[in-house]
């Protein structure tokens, strides 16, 4: 719709009220102006409101000349006001990433909002749970801009464990976080400041490595040590790291050898050559997790010469002083992730001195990367030394061939019949499958990912350790899960001291984490599986949880399995039981006495609680008000 009329009325009507009320009847301008709203007039109630309005303005019977302007200037505006606009001539143009500082304004009600403004701006541990709690049941707060300040404010929260779960929240935001970050950062600050970099650093890496130079002459003791630490994505920074290590001090200088460990030139080589000659001990410690072609020649050549003397010696290790036994231990810790010929070389050596520490090394250097040498000696200690190495030896195999052959391969560690001679076939020496158990332990099915996913830890991220998931392309053979529900191996003690989880038993986490809800086939012998696991060991909660994911029907008499845990009645785990179960109050009320019954007299302390809540249940409690 055009307004140019509107607008023209309401400048005539302004120059009237200037002008004075003595002088309307004879203003053309104006009553040219009113005779142009008749045509607008029949389009709208309120547009034909203003021009009987104006009408009797200019008209001669009009008592109050003064008031009716004013009036009708003020409808005039108010109609302008809800049509205006604003509009550049030109084209439309997208704002480039990153130009948009603290995302965007939510339209969130207070009653969500409220709760977490609080916990963020006020004071106490307290506040964790109120902020985590919402994270994970409204997460589009946190894309809020108001919240995503406060977010950047928390990273110096007096309550570290808050500053440490809100920068893993920014971390995983992405460059687009990076200006927000930018923004207000004061290289002289404190701990808050130290952080900022330390996400920036995981985000964007090397790229920006100006940001980090720049920023570093200015910075405090405590914001230098993240810069120093960022350093280690250009090799260009070799010169100012090796500057830093003899200006600095303390753990900016530490974090400048960490760094510098991390550069492929001849200056870093030859510094840390050097070092490994005057203090080989504090040399290992920053060439630990170097992954440097350099560096694992450094470590391997160390190696060769200790384990020259050593073999020269005819001594055995217990045999050799302190210190020159904890050289090897010290040099091979080292060789976490080193993978060139030189230290392949060394394995089978080492082997015959520390074979635990051997298998251990090489298996935690193969969860980080697989190159080919490394998978090689891999298979090489397999067929020569057997089962220490098969967890390995599966892990390879789990990331790199079809689960088809994965499963046509390893197989036979879990099946009964026929299992020596498969093992022969396959070169182990023994018969322990619990390699290949460690590997499954760190394996789950995630409906979300729609597959398999693999977690492991990292230390490199400058945010303490990471959990590092990467998803399983081939995923697992199906024909592993009859095996491994079946399996004797179960209740093996060294599952109760592997992994804490709440079964109690490393294997059953194993197992639950491999459930899949899309295998219609698997839910009845999954729901035995874990009903029948409550009953031996004594029930928990996270049976109660995975009999509901199987589709489980009767849960009648597993409350009172959990007094087979112990004589000892822990009322939280109880209760946790209790709120899991799908049964009415007086159900439960009934399931609760067969549990205080089946005590007896054998626990003294925590029955008076169980009696109470059975009488509050019986009284129409639910079981989440207990």
């Amino acid at each position: 719709m055009n307004l140019h009329v509107v607008y023209e009325l309401r400048d005539r009507l302004k120059t009237a009220a200037v002008a004075g009320t003595g002088l309307l009847e004879e203003d053309f301008r104006l009553r040219k102006a009113v005779e142009q709203m008749a045509p607008l007039a029949k389009a709208s109630p309120v547009f034909g409101r203003i021009y009987e309005m104006a009408k009797n303005t200019i008209g001669p019977d009009c008592d109050n000349r003064a008031d009716m302007v004013l009036d009708t200037l003020a409808l005039v505006d108010a109609v302008l006001c809800t049509q205006g606009s604003l509009l550049k001539e030109g084209e439309w143009k997208a704002l480039p990433g990153g130009t948009v500082k603290g995302g965007i304004c939510a339209n969130i009600p207070y009653s969500q909002m409220a709760p977490v403004l609080n916990a963020f701006q006020g004071t106490g541990s307290g506040r964790y749970a109120v902020i985590r709690d919402a994270h994970e049941e409204k997460p589009e707060i946190f894309h809020d801009f108001r919240i995503k300040n406060l977010c950047i404010k928390a990273l110096g929260d007096s309550y570290g464990e808050l500053a440490e779960l809100v920068a893993e929240w920014l971390l995983k935001e992405g460059r687009e976080i990076i200006p927000l970050l930018k923004q207000g950062f004061d290289p002289a600050g404190r701990r808050d400041m130290a952080r900022r970099v330390e996400i920036i650093d995981a985000i964007a890496g090397g790229e920006e490595n100006d940001f980090y130079v720049e920023a570093f002459p200015k910075a405090s003791k405590e914001v230098k040590e993240p810069l120093a630490r960022a350093f280690r994505h250009r090799e260009d920074n070799e010169g100012l790291l090796l500057d830093l290590v003899k200006s600095e001090k303390g753990k900016v200088k530490e974090e400048a050898l960490w760094s510098l460990t991390r550069m492929n030139g001849e200056r870093a080589k030859e510094f840390f050559k050097k070092q490994m000659e005057k203090k080989p001990g504090k040399a290992v410690d920053y060439l630990q997790n170097s992954r440097t072609l350099w560096a694992s020649d450094l470590i391997a050549e160390h190696l060769e010469k200790w384990l020259d003397t050593f073999e020269e010696s005819g001594l055995s290790l217990k045999q050799l002083k302190d210190e020159d036994r904890q050289a090897v231990y010290d040099l091979w810790r080292a060789a976490l992730g080193k993978s060139s010929p030189r230290m392949c070389a060394c394995y089978k050596r080492v082997y015959k001195v520390i074979p635990r520490e051997t298998a251990e090394r090489l298996w935690e250097s193969l969860m980080e990367e697989q190159p080919e040498s490394l998978c090689q000696i891999a298979e090489e200690m397999y067929a020569a030394y057997g089962d220490e190495f098969l967890q390995s030896v599966f892990w390879i195999a789990l990331l790199t061939k079809s689960r088809e052959e994965v499963y046509d391969r390893f197989s036979p560690y879990l099946e009964e019949e026929g299992l020596p001679d498969k093992l022969k076939a396959l070169g182990g020496k023994k018969k322990d499958p619990m390699g290949i158990y460690h590997v499954l332990m760190r394996v789950r099915y995630e409906e979300k990912e729609g597959g398999y996913v693999v977690y492991r830890e990292s230390w490199e991220s400058p945010i303490r350790y990471r959990t590092v998931v990467s998803k399983l392309k081939e995923g697992l053979d199906p024909r592993w899960y009859p095996l491994l529900l079946k399996s004797k191996n179960r209740f093996d003690s060294r599952f109760r001291k592997l992994v804490r989880s709440s079964f109690g038993n490393g294997y059953d986490a194993m197992v639950a984490g491999l459930f899949r809800r899309d295998m219609e086939e698997l839910m009845e012998d999954y729901g035995k599986y874990f009903y029948q696991g409550a009953k031996m060991r004594g029930t928990v909660a996270a049976d109660v949880a995975m009999l509901k994911r199987c589709g489980w029907k009767d849960y009648k008499g597993l409350l009172a399995f959990a007094g087979k845990k112990s004589d000892h009645v822990a009322t939280y785990e109880i209760r946790e039981i209790l709120q899991e179960l799908p049964m009415s109050s007086e159900e439960l009320a009934e399931e609760l006495e067969s549990l205080i019954k089946g005590y007896g007299k054998r626990a003294k302390i925590g029955v008076g609680i169980l009696e109470m809540w059975c009488g509050k249940l019986k009284s129409g409690v639910l079981a989440k008000d207990l």
